[in-house]
């Protein structure tokens, strides 16, 4: 930005300001999705279960593309052995580039902080798509049911 104010001789010659341009790259950027994006997590995935036998995710594809995706490693199962009596089960919809439900399994430790217990990226916010992603997050802790969970009540 500083390159073309001098080179047309002031902020009023340009058009526009800093923030104009970080608005328009932002917007460009946002909700494009790469072919090779699906395929890149994927392979880190499986290079982290190759150096972590504990690292686990397990995903679905539809037509082809990655559909719904669960994933933890070595210290979030250690961490829901000892801390997952409760399991809060939270998402954000439609707030990171790809516009997809992301799910946060989380719940508290002995010092009263926030443990992450995993995380899933889902195709959309329907009952069953969540009852895939449970279900696979419980496999993936040996089935280890926390004595409660916690969700915001929403009506699906």
């Amino acid at each position: 930005m500083s390159y073309m104010i001098s080179q047309k001789g002031g902020y009023d010659k340009v058009g526009f300001t800093s923030k104009d341009l970080h608005n328009h790259i932002s917007k460009t950027r946002h909700g494009q999705v790469k072919d090779d994006d699906a395929f890149t997590a994927l392979a880190y995935l499986l290079c982290k279960e190759d150096s972590d036998p504990l690292f686990l995710g397990k995903f679905t594809l539809k037509d082809g593309k990655l559909d719904n995706l669960v994933w933890t490693d070595r210290a979030i199962v250690v961490d829901y052995e000892y801390f997952g009596d409760v399991l809060a089960f939270d998402t954000t919809y439609k707030k990171n580039v790809y516009n997809k439900p992301l799910v946060i399994f989380s719940g508290t430790n002995h010092h009263g902080q926030t443990t992450i217990f995993g995380c899933a990226l889902l195709s959309d916010e329907k009952s069953k798509t969540f009852k895939w992603a449970l279900k696979e997050f419980l496999k993936i802790m040996s089935d280890k049911l926390s004595g409660g969970n916690m969700t915001n009540r929403d009506p699906l």
